[in-house]
């Protein structure tokens, strides 16, 4: 009750100074004091005015007369205090800014017209109301007021409003504590309430505005780099970073030196320079850079100076664009356009309907003289013009053909420029293909025919590689069917020889005991008979194993060997050796060979040629050493044709390892001659092995093993 009374109070007071206010305005509208008398005009008031003159310290020093201050007439301050409160309460009413005043607990005590529309509440609803009712975020609201509490300066602070109706509004709230004369000086907070909403839509203004233009910086489709006065980078948005394969933060550590080829870096520093100097308003340039990965690329770069209010160079900002397509589109343009000049080969253009030639290269007249006399009769142009029959007809796009002119072939291609009457065609000089061309026709027929002989040849090894494999099979059968057959022949010789004479000498070393036992008298010629038997069942024994042992002989001990082959007994044949001076031989392998030769023909002759007598004759031929073993019994011819055996392969292949050659033929006295030829070329060489071999090395082992 007492807060309302003391409200009422101040609205009495306050309406009966704005009636008093009220009061002089009208009396000064109507030429009235405020007591209704009369206003006096300003002639009156001046003459009324008491003006000192003449008085000493009036006169200046120039001698000018000073005058003195206007007085008025008469003065009354309670009047003029109660205009000057009624001045305030105008300019507080009618402020543009809404003022209010509230106290410690931040109720408000006064506020203006300019708060009333802005908070939404008629004046008299506002006083003595909390203003958290009217502000959207209380926390800054009762920070605001603590710190009005607690400063005695100007406390700012920016929050929300919530009026009573509307959106909220953003405000700035600057408050100073202030002694009320109306409130027996209670200490209030006069806060100026200023509206923010312009100012924050200017401010998102300005952010949407910067965040387009940093957007347009950085999603330009053109690359943009700033520089500092010294050429080092200071700024550049995503496309430059990708024109040169850096990071933002890479480049930024690099200047223009670093990314530019060394070949163009003088040309754009010296710009670079005179932009910064003043001395050019901006600058374009191609240039090349030099990516992250080594790579060169065309750039063309247009760049201009920025600086600040005092004229100072900042920096500089340039845009760049990857021409490097373009330089190669220009590259190849420039190469087309100098083809058909550079060009080695024939390029011609004619028109049909003018019946001339409309273009060609420096290559076709060197190679047609005469086309510049001829023009269209030229041999060439009316093969082209034949061939180009179903061009002309629009069958087809294009027309390729091989001319002949008069020792030249050139192969042609006709095309037709599109809306005219004109062909243009292109050649070029086959000759020297045409020539190889037939030289390798002739070399692949000739390839052919040496396929064709080569694979008789090999179709003939062929038949002769299985007719090798075949007899080679058939040696060893018979290798076996020989062995068992030595076998046999062993233990026949064994069972009819020396078990008959050790059988013989048993009955008879037994005859001679019983004789012993009866006390007979034993005979001289019965012991005799059984030391006879004994002896020869020993030398039996002992030509049996020597043709069973196999003898090493070596050169020194061939004659010797030989000579004790025909030595032996058990031929039944006989045989002789006959050495000539001028054989020798030093090969110990060959010697070797030689022997076992030698052996197998006695033998073979022994058992098969039903001969008289054997000779071994060795003797040197200007060629080299020979062999013969010559029998003079029933030959090779009396008898059928037979395919050689065992015993001659064995003799072949021991004359093939020694590098010599075997041959069996018979004498025109009959018989049969054994010759193995060994040349001296084989005798020097001393090859233990020879890559002819008719047997593999199996057979040979089983050879070697049987003789």
């Amino acid at each position: 009750m007492e807060r309302r009374k003391v409200m009422k109070q101040k609205q009495a007071a306050r309406r009966k100074v704005s009636r008093r206010v009220n009061k002089k305005h009208r009396a000064k509208r109507d030429g009235q004091n405020r007591d209704g008398a009369v206003r006096r005009n300003r002639k009156s008031i001046r003459a009324a005015t008491k003006m000192t003159k003449g008085t000493p310290g009036t006169v200046r020093k120039n001698g000018a007369p000073i005058r003195s201050r206007r007085v008025p007439a008469f003065r009354n301050p309670k009047t003029e205090l109660e205009a000057a409160i009624q001045r305030f309460i105008d300019l507080y009413d009618f402020a543009p800014i809404a003022y209010v005043s509230f106290d410690r607990a931040g109720r408000i005590e006064e506020a203006n017209l300019v708060a009333t529309e802005l908070l939404g509440e008629p004046r008299d609803r506002l006083i003595g109301r909390p203003f958290a009712f009217y502000v959207g975020d209380l926390d800054s609201f009762l920070r605001h007021l603590l710190y009005c509490r607690t400063s005695q300066q100007q406390v700012e602070t920016e929050l929300e409003l919530k009026p009573r109706k509307g959106e909220r509004i953003p405000a700035l709230l600057c408050s100073r504590p202030i002694t009320s004369t109306t409130r027996n000086g209670a200490l209030l907070y006069q806060t100026a309430i200023m509206d923010l909403s312009e100012r924050k839509r200017a401010e998102q203004a300005l952010r949407e505005s910067r965040q387009r233009l940093q957007a347009t910086y950085e999603r330009a489709p053109i690359g943009i780099v700033e520089s500092s006065p010294e050429g080092k980078y200071v700024g550049a948005n995503e496309e430059f970073c990708r024109i040169l394969g850096y990071r933002k933060e890479e480049l930024l550590q690099r200047g223009i030196k670093d990314v530019t080829h060394k070949e163009d870096y003088s040309r754009e520093i010296k710009l670079h320079r005179q932009l910064v100097a003043g001395e050019i308003p901006f600058y374009e340039i191609e240039k090349r850079f030099v990516r992250k990965d080594g790579a060169i690329i065309w750039t063309q770069i247009l760049r201009s100076l920025v600086r600040d209010a005092d004229g100072t160079p900042l920096y500089t900002i340039g845009a760049a664009r990857d021409v490097t397509e373009h330089k190669a589109a220009e590259e190849k343009l420039t190469w087309l356009a100098a083809y058909p000049r550079d060009n080695p080969n024939p390029i011609l253009e004619f028109d049909l309907e003018t019946n001339a030639i409309y273009y060609a290269n420096p290559s076709t007249f060197e190679s047609f003289p005469d086309l510049q006399r001829l023009q269209l009769r030229h041999p060439f142009l009316v093969r082209v013009l034949q061939a180009a029959k179903p061009l002309l007809e629009g069958k087809t796009k294009a027309v390729h053909a091989e001319i002949n002119v008069g020792k030249s072939c050139y192969a042609a291609t006709a095309v037709r420029i599109p809306k005219t009457r004109r062909l243009r065609v292109y050649s070029s000089d086959i000759s020297e293909r045409k020539h190889a061309e037939s030289a390798l026709r002739e070399a692949k027929a000739l390839l052919e025919e040496r396929v064709r002989e080569r694979t008789q040849e090999l179709r003939a090894a062929n038949i002769g590689l299985e007719k090798e494999i075949s007899r080679r099979k058939g040696l060893e059968e018979e290798i076996l069917s020989i062995s068992d057959r030595e076998q046999q022949r062993l233990g026949q010789e064994l069972h009819d020889g020396i078990c008959q004479h050790l059988t013989a000498v048993a009955f008879m070393a037994r005859s001679v005991a019983l004789r012993l036992k009866n006390h007979r008298v034993i005979e001289v010629s019965d012991i005799e008979k059984i030391a006879q038997l004994v002896n020869d069942a020993a030398s039996d024994t002992r030509d049996l194993s020597r043709a069973l042992h196999r003898i090493d002989i070596d050169a020194a001990g061939l004659v010797d060997a030989l000579r004790d082959l025909v030595d032996r007994e058990i031929l039944r044949i006989p045989c002789r050796l006959e050495v000539k001076p001028s054989f020798h031989i030093e090969d110990d392998t060959a010697a070797a060979q030689l022997y076992r030769i030698a052996r197998e023909a006695v033998i073979n002759a022994n058992k098969h040629a039903q001969a008289r007598e054997i000779v071994i004759r060795l003797e040197r031929l200007p060629r080299g050493m020979v062999l013969r073993v010559t029998d003079d019994g029933v030959g090779c011819s009396n008898g059928p044709k037979l395919a050689p055996g065992l015993g001659f392969h064995i003799m072949n292949y021991r004359a093939q390892l020694m590098g010599g050659r075997l041959e069996i033929d018979s004498p025109k006295r009959g018989g049969t001659r054994v010759s193995c030829y060994l040349p001296n070329k084989a005798l020097q060489s001393r090859k233990k092995e020879n890559a002819r071999s008719g047997l593999p090395g199996k057979i040979a082992n089983a050879l070697a093993a049987l003789i």
